[in-house]
């Protein structure tokens, strides 16, 4: 299904987790230059000045020519520009088909902004009309447009936009019943929200398609995030008041406030014990990150200190927390660590057969399921946890 060749993909895949394993210090060079040797990847990786560059020059191109085929339908009527964006749309697909086929680009600025652009103009044409649900149409639509994007292209940032199209159609869809369903919004959000993030972690750890993974990580962070921003005091209220025409002032309240202070007080320190006891790094960050946000949700609604000076004593805190923390961490203890490890000793007992196996000249097959340790973070394991 993928437009890649598997076997570039896996290649690809083995190179970077060899890459690791050699910085960790897991496999001595001899081994990591053989496994480099024995998996070529024909994919073309530019760096990232390259990619930024091809990307503008993308832009431009498109752009351009989108304007000159537009001053050709300059007189038509909404079916001419439909039609112009949707032509568009199919040029730069088979654009990018092409690019991959022969080419091999991955990720290399081009490929990435014909993506943006095939989604883009299919959307547009969609708000060319004038029509009373143009939004839930578009979220429907966009939904299944990045999901097959994501699926054909193995990119990560489509597999977000599906599930973010996706939670606002249903969002959409929802309110639309009435009273009882604008108040029960944030709970049936939140229960999505949640559903996602355990089925794609079941999925995430019985998978041994290494190609997808990337998305699968992707959305249990935006599912992670949306469970929380559905249950901020602030996000609920201030949205409130935009779709709902509720009037509410600074200081006054919503209904059940109590309960939403105490998702917005309680959801991130859950987070960050909950990765703390199952050595899950991508709880740990995500609760981090959204202690910040809590912080000030809390302060745009009751001021206590000036900003400056509330920016200030906070970033003293967090220095001298992690001072303390890196000092605390030289040594390993309970299974964390300052240091980079690499990989846990658990993931490098099951790559000791792939390791064995390139050493001896033999080649890994892609259902071979074995990893160095994967997630996307150091010393994360498959699972972000180590």
């Amino acid at each position: 299904m993928t437009a890649y060749n598997t076997s570039d993909l896996y290649n690809k895949y083995v190179q970077e987790q060899s890459s690791g394993a050699f910085h960790a210090e897991c496999i001595n060079g001899e081994t990591y230059e053989h496994i480099l040797q024995q998996h070529v990847s024909n994919l073309y990786i530019p760096n990232y000045f390259i990619r930024i560059g091809s990307a503008l020059l993308t832009i431009i191109c498109i752009l351009f020519s989108g304007l000159l085929l537009g001053l050709i339908l300059i007189s038509s009527d909404e079916a001419g520009f439909i039609g112009l964006c949707i032509f568009m749309a199919g040029l730069c697909y088979a654009a990018l088909e092409l690019l991959i086929k022969r080419k091999g680009y991955y990720n290399a600025g081009v490929d990435n902004i014909l993506l943006l652009s095939v989604l883009t103009l299919l959307i547009s044409a969609l708000f060319i009309l004038d029509f009373s649900e143009q939004f839930t149409v578009a979220c429907f639509f966009s939904t299944f447009i990045c999901l097959w994007l994501c699926r054909r292209f193995t990119d990560s940032f489509m597999a977000m936009l599906s599930y973010l199209s996706g939670f606002m159609f249903l969002f959409l869809l929802y309110i639309k019943f009435g009273t009882f369903a604008k108040a029960t919004a944030p709970f049936m959000l939140m229960a999505i929200s949640a559903t996602v993030f355990f089925v794609l972690k079941r999925t995430y750890r019985k998978t041994d398609n290494v190609f997808y993974k990337p998305s699968l990580k992707a959305i249990m962070l935006f599912a992670l995030i949306t469970f929380y921003v559905c249950g901020n005091y602030f996000v609920v209220k201030e949205l409130s008041n935009q779709m709902f025409d509720l009037q509410l002032g600074l200081h006054d309240t919503i209904p059940m406030a109590w309960l939403f202070w105490i998702f917005t007080a309680v959801i991130p320190p859950a987070y960050i014990f909950y990765g703390i006891k199952n050595k899950d790094l991508l709880f740990i960050r995500t609760g981090l990150l959204l202690i910040a946000v809590t912080i000030f949700t809390v302060r745009y609604y009751y001021s206590v200190l000036d900003v400056e000076v509330a920016m200030v004593i906070a970033g003293v805190i967090l220095i001298a927390i992690s001072y303390t923390l890196i000092r605390y961490l030289k040594t390993p203890r309970h299974g964390f660590t300052f240091a980079n490890t690499g990989y846990a000793a658990k993931d490098m007992l099951n790559a000791e057969a792939l390791i064995i196996a390139q050493t001896f000249g033999e080649k890994a097959t892609v259902d071979s399921g074995v990893q160095f340790g994967g997630g996307s973070s150091g010393g994360g394991g498959a699972t972000g946890s180590f």
